[in-house]
């Protein structure tokens, strides 16, 4: 065993109190109760083992790896998928995708990283983006189990880690099959990490997969007209439900959608302190004439709400967080706001900036007030979301590029049964 890895061994083994305290307290807020268990690597005797395990960290992750998933079952109806997932909410969204088996992945413990295994017996592992954890990775080597990387990202916080991680990244890469990378620039920073240069090949963000003339969500109508700022981080809300309180009567209702739903309880005690009057869907509120803001604190429904949208707010970017999906409104026809932060989703940025279809701005004032501009002309905005949905459309065909990536790579139970 490497010397960076005994140091993170005996880290995770101090930490282990509170790492177990932390997945009781998220049980518990999301009325997860198999969560801890889970987190430590104890399954039910009625797991399934065997076919393709997938890994997807949260909610996020799993919206971007369900058309893969979903082009898998198409071309071999009798695979058996487990999809992992870290967060109670990941394991919410997960059971939403028909025909899986939905877990939780344990931490990045020995004993426990072994227990998943032995219950879940995998023959070969897809994960998702940026997860690379060292002793799973060690023990999947170990047994026998290929991974592969898809859409493989990397932050700048990711390649800027201390030396320490660094080696244990580069230890993890040493035995991955294959990254599959969203970009040039992912793929250049999978290789200085220590991923064989043979290894990693661009395929284009997965983010952009979906059928052409896929179903719209229901849209949420709320009986008026409305903004929609989605995926806000901490300070986001209180920033952009003041921009609109300064607007008054002049800009139209504002949905805020946070990140993380159980924040609700804080960000109300900071809409109150803040003098907002808003209305909250969890507790089955409709927002009321005065209303400046609407807490849409609910699971399942952002979709909804960004079909019903005037336009969106992509929360994420007035906080260096780096940003969040935007595909996701702009795959639905809506024109587009951010903050300055969205480093971790550039090209994505670049590509709807370029055609008109999203604008960055410096703070929440100028949110309301470009939100406030644009919506007084109904034509344009209209057409500012027709050409971002046109240049997302123009790339739905991802999933397959996946599938056809990972045949070529003879990985267990994926190049078995391939249909082109």
């Amino acid at each position: 065993m490497t010397t960076s890895r005994r140091l993170y061994r005996g880290l995770t083994a101090l930490l282990w109190p509170v790492l177990r305290w932390h997945a009781a307290r998220e049980a518990r807020r999301a009325g997860e109760p198999d969560y801890p268990a889970q987190r430590r690597g104890r399954y039910a005797d009625t797991v399934r083992p065997g076919g393709l395990w997938v890994h997807a960290a949260s909610v996020g992750e799993v919206r971007t790896v369900r058309p893969l998933l979903e082009a898998l079952q198409a071309a071999r109806p009798g695979l058996a998928i487990t999809l992992t997932t870290s967060t109670p909410t990941g394991g919410q969204a997960a059971r939403l995708i028909p025909g899986i088996q939905v877990l939780f992945l344990p931490l990045d413990r020995p004993r426990p990283v072994r227990r998943f295994l032995a219950a879940v017996r995998p023959e070969a592992g897809l994960v998702v983006e940026t997860e690379l954890w060292p002793e799973l990775f060690a023990a999947c080597r170990h047994q026998g189990v290929p991974l592969a990387i898809v859409n493989g990202r990397l932050s700048h916080r990711t390649l800027r880690a201390p030396r320490l991680v660094l080696a244990l990244y580069r230890e993890a890469l040493a035995g991955v099959t294959v990254v599959l990378a969203r970009s040039e620039a992912d793929a250049a920073g999978y290789r200085s990490l220590g991923a064989p240069a043979e290894r990693v090949q661009v395929v284009g963000n997965l983010k952009f997969a979906g059928p052409a003339e896929a179903a719209a969500p229901a849209a949420v109508d709320l009986g008026r007209r409305y903004v929609l700022a989605a995926s806000t981080h901490d300070d986001e809300e209180l920033r952009l439900a003041s921009a609109w309180r300064a607007k008054g009567d002049t800009v139209p209702l504002l949905v805020i959608a946070p990140r993380h739903p159980q924040r609700g309880e804080a960000l109300r005690q900071a809409l109150d302190r803040a003098g907002v009057r808003y209305a909250v869907r969890s507790r089955g509120e409709w927002p009321a004439a005065g209303d400046q803001a609407y807490l849409a604190d609910t699971f399942g429904e952002l979709e909804g709400f960004m079909a019903g949208a005037e336009l969106v707010f992509m929360g994420g970017s007035l906080v260096p967080h780096g940003g969040q999906n935007l595909l996701e409104p702009a795959r639905l026809g809506r024109a587009l706001l951010a903050g300055p932060h969205l480093h971790n989703f550039a090209d994505e940025a670049a590509l709807l900036e370029g055609c008109g279809a999203l604008q960055r701005v410096e703070d929440a004032h100028a949110v309301a007030r470009t939100a406030q501009a644009w919506l007084a002309d109904p034509d344009a905005l209209a057409a500012r979301g027709r050409r971002g949905r046109a240049e997302v459309v123009a790339r739905a065909d991802m999933a397959r590029r996946y599938l056809d990536a990972l045949a070529e790579w003879s990985l267990p139970c994926l190049n078995r049964g391939h249909e082109g």
